[in-house]
């Protein structure tokens, strides 16, 4: 626990977040009265009115909002939440409203995504991570703001807590009957596995056949027979709705055939776990949503390789996918992606398909319009030496805002043939002749570009003006390129380079004074020479003398 007088900033920025919500005249004169009763207390009452701001934070909430944040209790102390993996769960526990009752594109996970930027707004939830174009990531719950979720959640019995970490079994100390009784009520459970502990759900749990969700996080080095839990839980809960056991290793076994009685389960995650086969059962799971497989759905996670299977995978009629992370396309017609009109996220990992991928948009009224990140990617040490055809490509998907390519690229399409909106650009053994910066400079929202092995030519260009949202730039693997030019303007909202395997770059561009955004510089696996230019007696010290962070790596 932080203590009172650390925790008052948190308290003023709660009250921040709070005031930020209201727009009548009674919500401001009511929020007026409880600040005045906040200020007016004694100082050696400040963990008390601190309790009470906090408190106040989670009344003020929309209804619908309520369950978001009661949902964060599952998570152990100082935990990093992965965003999307929350939203899935919120969308399954139908916290959300219907797809019949929003309008237009928005889908469900757009609206949950929109709640929890709610929480964040008003400083109940903190950003973690965010990634390369800015989204949310990760996020994290203040430790003040844990202790009342936890409070609240258990006043509501809205969820309880298995803590194996802290050598208990129930949350906190409760041990009475009355407690029994409210645990029994509860319709979540999360268990914080130690790796010692190898009897998980108490007999009390046992006898709640009402769980909607069961959580599971375990140690590091934690290994369990993932095949009792499974069988525990089929035959328990047969009302489950999210059942969460990434990360849980044990013996390699099937997932249990009773899965398909489960058929409330909207959310199954056995990421990171040991099971090898699945039942035909599965087929029964109608209203399952996310399914991850990684070791039908919104969103189907895929192994990098589907093993021994030799019968085709029907994917044509999962209309509703909207996320597919490593198509099997040596296992499917590629052509069937084309009736999964709600894809947002596609990754392909067989490059001897690419060439299929993209002619599946001739003629060009073929197209994946809601599609926003693509991945072509590759495990193999080389990259493919197959021409991708980028300009059919982006003709079918006119809406990407990641794009990711591993493979040859003859030529750039103009400019204006990108998607607007394209934040995200890493192009690995394009192997251009001409250089590409003098098409992807003009791209007005491109904030992230990473390219090897993207250009084999001499000479590469920064224009004025050029790369007006760019954040971060990781140049690797040009071995040719002797020299880099750098006009003034160039690139002024950098905040992050990385120079790479570049042996035949002599010098530092002079407009790399200019930047004056930049942050991070890290410099590897270059020439000794030119790494001495960069030291702080080297002759091209003073282009860079302004970045924070100069890092040198071998």
């Amino acid at each position: 626990m932080v203590g009172s007088c650390a925790g008052l900033p948190l308290a003023i920025v709660v009250l921040g977040g709070l005031l930020a919500t209201k727009e009548t005249l009674s919500e401001w004169d009511m929020v007026n009265r409880n600040i005045r009763s906040y200020l007016s207390r004694t100082k050696g009452h400040e963990q008390a009115r601190l309790s009470e701001v906090l408190a106040l934070s989670y009344h003020e909430l929309p209804y619908q909002s309520k369950p978001c944040f009661l949902y964060l209790s599952q998570f152990p102390e100082d935990f990093d939440i992965p965003t999307k993996k929350l939203v899935q769960q919120w969308v399954a526990e139908g916290f959300v409203f219907s797809q019949d009752e929003i309008e237009g594109d928005e889908t469900v996970e757009d609206v949950a995504e929109g709640y929890l930027h709610s929480l964040i707004n008003r400083c109940m939830v903190q950003v973690g991570v965010r990634g390369s174009i800015g989204t949310i990531k990760t996020c994290r719950l203040h430790d003040l703001m844990r202790d009342l979720c936890l409070l609240k959640a258990r006043q509501e019995s809205f969820m309880d807590i298995i803590n194996h970490w802290r050598g208990s079994e129930t949350l906190g100390a409760f041990s009475s009957s009355s407690e029994i009784r409210s645990i029994r009520r509860s319709r979540r459970l999360s268990i914080l596995l130690r790796e010692d502990v190898d009897d998980l759900i108490l007999p009390q749990y046992k006898k709640n056949p009402n769980l909607r969700s069961l959580f599971f996080f375990r140690s590091k080095k934690h290994r369990l027979d993932i095949a009792k839990i499974m069988n525990s839980a089929v035959a328990k809960f047969k009302l489950l709705k999210v059942l969460d056991l990434e990360g849980i290793k044990g013996p390699k076994v099937k997932l249990p055939a009773g899965i398909g009685t489960m058929t409330q389960l909207r959310f199954l995650r056995i990421k990171k776990t040991l099971i090898r086969e699945l039942p035909s059962s599965l087929v029964n799971l109608v209203l399952l949503e996310t399914l991850n497989l990684q070791t039908i759905n919104k969103h189907l996670y895929l192994p990098k390789w589907c093993g021994d299977v030799t019968d085709k995978l029907q994917l044509a009629n999962l209309i509703k996918l909207q996320t597919l992370v490593n198509f099997p396309a040596n296992k499917c017609d590629v052509k069937d992606l084309l009736s999964l009109t709600n894809l947002r996220k596609l990754v392909l990992n067989d490059a001897r398909y690419f060439g299929n991928f993209v002619k599946i948009f001739d003629p060009p009224r073929n197209t994946l319009n809601f599609l926003m990140s693509l991945s072509l990617k590759t495990d193999i040490l080389s990259f493919p030496d197959k021409v991708v055809d980028l300009r059919q490509l982006l003709l079918g998907c006119p809406h990407l805002c990641k794009l990711h390519i591993e493979g040859r690229i003859e030529n750039l399409p103009e400019y204006h043939e990108f998607p607007p909106y394209l934040a995200k650009l890493t192009l690995w053994g394009s192997r251009l002749q001409g250089d590409p910066m003098k098409t992807l400079e003009k791209l007005p929202n491109l904030r992230y570009f990473s390219g090897w092995e993207v250009f084999v030519g001499k000479k590469m260009v920064r224009s004025r003006e050029g790369f007006p949202q760019l954040k971060t730039l990781l140049l690797r693997g040009l071995p040719n390129l002797e020299e880099w030019t750098v006009e003034e303007g160039a690139m002024h909202s950098l905040a992050r380079l990385g120079i790479s395997d570049c042996y035949k770059l002599k010098i530092v561009p002079e407009g790399m004074m200019f930047i004056t955004t930049l942050k991070e510089l890290e410099i590897r696996w270059m020439t000794r020479a030119f790494k001495s230019l960069l030291q702080e007696d080297g002759e091209d010290f003073y282009k860079i003398q302004h970045v924070p962070s100069i890092v040198f790596l071998n």
